[in-house]
């Protein structure tokens, strides 16, 4: 369960708001809620059972250029997916997870 989704990465606090935002779009997509093209324009991104996914390609999304610049090893590159503990802001993240939904579903 990707470290109990994003628990030791966030705040507790950040940790409940991401957990809030992913079980929102998932009840969305349950509801049939962004299937119109009027609801897309309104919300942005559809919502999607795979926000996760979507936050975990952003956050390694965020640090691309260190680890292409600075990596060499897998190992080193989990090394440094384990450091990011305490280190992202969730409301970027879902910034940008949202941003990918929406390039990836247009």
């Amino acid at each position: 369960m990707v470290v109990v989704l994003f628990r030791r990465e966030l705040t507790f606090e950040q940790t409940l708001f991401l957990w809030e935002v992913m079980w929102a779009d998932q009840a969305a997509v349950r509801a049939g809620m962004g299937n119109s093209a009027w609801s897309r324009i309104r919300q942005g991104a559809p919502p999607t059972y795979d926000l996760l996914l979507y936050a975990i390609a952003a956050s390694v999304l965020q640090r691309r250029k260190q680890i292409i610049e600075k990596y060499r090893s897998m190992d080193e590159i989990l090394r440094e997916c384990n450091s990011m503990t305490g280190q992202l802001d969730v409301w970027k993240l879902l910034d940008d997870a949202h941003e990918l939904v929406t390039s990836f579903h247009d």
